[in-house]
């Protein structure tokens, strides 16, 4: 306030020039006074303490005291704490501009033109539950059309099927070449038409929505997926008729009709209880097109009113045809048997109307082939009908007789048995009926459910080998471990040794190698061995090696035939092998492209599965999936090839 005052005066007086006082001279008097009354007379104040005391305060009766509460008050009685100013320090050195961090230069950049983004990369899948980040880096989009249609729709592998699903539903695309022309057929069909062809016509469904440009234009994919849904059932109607709006024909018109008929509707909207629809326009137009479906035309009249429908022969009936019969719940012919397609025998299997007899045919051969579930195939066997004292005779029954009705018998007196000893009888009879490709499916998984209801206990000492088998087969590891603990507790057999490499993948190495370790398993396994149990061992020993057991030189030479013949390694390529396919398969793992990596495995396992390929190829291609850090994959797949090995 006194600069103030001060810099009135002068600009009054210079503003003035004058003696007399002026307005602003008067004002600044008057300012300067009222400054004069308010700071008291006296020596200077120190804003700062004195030099002497910018250490630290002096120590009083609460230095030192910690308080219990940070929010604690000293109290009323405690000396003020003395508020010491923050100093600012000195700098601790000059700085100096004399050295100059050294900068490295940039890398050179690489310039590379992306292209549009390709909507046939969309999938439900993405990061760690797919195939990572970009599973086709690497693969030109040429070569993986050619590839993506030869992967395998029937095999009887659960673990290869969930690896090409996860494959299929991946979010990413391959890379065009340069100037390379559109494809005949998109990447996103081709992925949709597959899904719906291996049996998984949810899947598809959800990658079909992601891509609805693709759909659009590809009539074979857009039907693949809606004969999927008529065969699984039931049939998304609305989004059917959606995914038919591009199309035209009797296939499409034929699907219309359906969904109008299952809704209780025909045509214009009247009721399908008013009888027979045939001078409705719609069957009118199905009947005139030329190769039309006219076991589906009887089956959409009976929908409609129409007399009811029980066809003596059916040897090919549509997706349609069986969709309209199942909503009938007619009968179906034994005939329709000679069908090899899993996905309709699974919908012959859901038909309540047709005899039991068949039904648990087709149920098994469409759950061998993964294209019906353990719980729908339990419920086929416990419908098939026994004949007269049939339970009582099994056992002669399950030497002749090695049906999927045998098995469904077997089923059936385990459940009505109550006495401990038929029970463990039984169970072993239905361990005996499982062939080495029904093991890891929904066939074994009847059969492991059966165990579930025995313990492993010293009576049933006998099943001991046979159920850790099924039970590693299964993935069921800790049920696995117990009965292969209690196989381990008797009687040393080959059988039981021909476990040790498969409870080593299922389980993982024990401590201490366990009770037999590699030494001791060879020996005993290797005791008077034809050339088929050599072999065996040698694919069994590929297998520990591609799972990362070490495995001595000395180990292979001991399962060869004679001095003259090479030992097998876990690298030996078998004649039967693709040898383009081998090498993608390396090429591919050793630099970590994960999407070829999986397709050239897939390919190389086939219809067969890990349970019907050479155990060499089925090493290399654990060995290939570990590289790639499909770790789970890998497991999956050796743990199923060595429970065939251990039979």
């Amino acid at each position: 306030m006194f600069a103030a005052a001060s810099l009135v005066l002068a600009l009054s007086g210079t503003l003035t020039g004058a003696a007399t006082p002026t307005l602003a001279q008067s004002l600044a008097q008057s300012l300067a006074q009222s400054h004069a009354q308010a700071v008291p007379s006296g020596p200077p104040i120190r804003l700062f303490p004195p030099p002497e005391r910018m250490g630290a305060p002096d120590a009083g009766p609460e230095a030192g005291r910690v308080l219990d509460d940070p929010l604690e008050s000293p109290g009323p009685s405690a000396a003020p704490l003395p508020l010491t100013p923050f100093p600012t320090p000195a700098p601790a050195h000059t700085p100096s501009f004399d050295v100059v961090p050294t900068v490295a230069p940039p890398s050179a950049i690489a310039v590379e033109t992306l292209g549009p983004l390709d909507p046939d990369g969309a999938g439900p899948l993405a990061g760690a539950a797919g195939l990572g980040g970009d599973p086709w880096r690497g693969i030109p989009r040429a070569e993986l059309l050619a590839l993506l249609p030869e992967l395998p729709t029937l095999t009887p592998s659960p673990a290869v099927k969930e690896l090409q699903r996860r494959l299929l539903l991946s979010r990413g695309s391959p890379a065009a070449a340069p100037g390379e022309p559109e494809p005949a057929r998109r990447f996103g069909a081709l992925r949709v038409e597959k899904l719906a062809a291996m049996g998984d016509p949810r899947g598809a469904a959800d990658l079909a929505a992601l891509l609805p440009e693709a759909m659009r234009t590809d009539e074979a994919a857009a039907r693949g997926l809606t004969d999927a849904e008529l065969l699984a059932g039931p049939l998304d109607c609305a989004a059917a008729t959606e995914r038919a709006q591009p199309f035209s024909g009797p296939y499409w018109q034929g699907v219309a009709l359906f969904c109008r008929l299952r809704a209780g509707r025909v045509g214009g909207g009247a009721p399908a209880e008013a009888g027979p629809m045939g001078d409705d326009l719609a069957f009118d137009m199905l009947r005139e097109q030329p190769g039309g479906d006219p076991d589906f035309l009887r089956a959409a009249e009976a929908m409609a009113g129409g007399p009811a429908v029980r066809p003596r022969s059916l040897k090919d009936p549509s997706p349609l045809t069986l969709a309209a019969l199942r909503t009938l719940q007619a009968g179906l012919p034994p005939d329709v048997l000679s069908l090899t397609d899993p996905a309709r025998l699974a919908a012959v299997a859901s038909n309540g109307g047709t005899d039991p007899a068949t039904r648990v045919t087709a149920a098994e051969r469409a759950a061998a082939a993964l294209f019906l579930d353990s719980r729908r195939l339990a419920e086929a066997y416990r419908a098939a009908p026994a004949k007269g004292d049939e339970l009582l005779r099994l056992k002669d029954a399950a030497a002749r007789d090695r049906t999927a009705r045998t098995r469904a018998l077997v089923q059936q007196a385990m459940l009505a048995a109550m006495a401990g000893g038929r029970r463990v009888e039984l169970a072993g009879l239905a361990l005996e009926l499982l062939d080495p490709p029904m093991l890891a499916g929904p066939v074994g998984a009847v059969v492991a459910d059966m165990l579930d209801t025995l313990s492993p206990t010293p009576d049933a000492a006998g099943l001991a080998p046979a159920a850790a088998r099924l039970c590693f087969a299964l993935g069921r590891a800790d049920t696995g471990k117990r009965w292969y603990d209690l196989a381990l507790r008797g009687r040393p057999t080959a059988e039981v040794a021909r476990l040790w490499p498969l409870a080593l993948i299922a389980l993982g190495p024990p401590p201490g190698g366990g009770a037999l370790g590699l030494a001791g398993w060879l020996d005993e396994s290797l005791r008077g061995a034809d050339l088929e149990a050599r072999a065996r061992v040698a694919g069994q020993l590929a297998l520990l090696q591609a799972m990362g057991v070490a495995v001595p030189g000395e180990a292979w030479r001991r399962t060869t035939v004679s001095d003259d013949e090479a030992p097998m390694t876990a690298d030996s390529r078998p004649a039967m092998a693709d040898p383009a396919l081998w090498q993608r398969l390396t090429e591919a793992s050793a630099d970590r492209r994960v999407g070829e990596t999986a397709l050239a495995a897939l390919l190389l396992l086939g219809e067969a599965g890990p349970a019907g390929t050479p155990p060499a190829v089925v090493a290399r291609v654990v060995g290939a999936l570990r590289a790639v850090g499909l770790d789970n994959d890998a497991r999956a797949i050796a743990r199923e090839a060595a429970a065939a090995l251990a039979g």
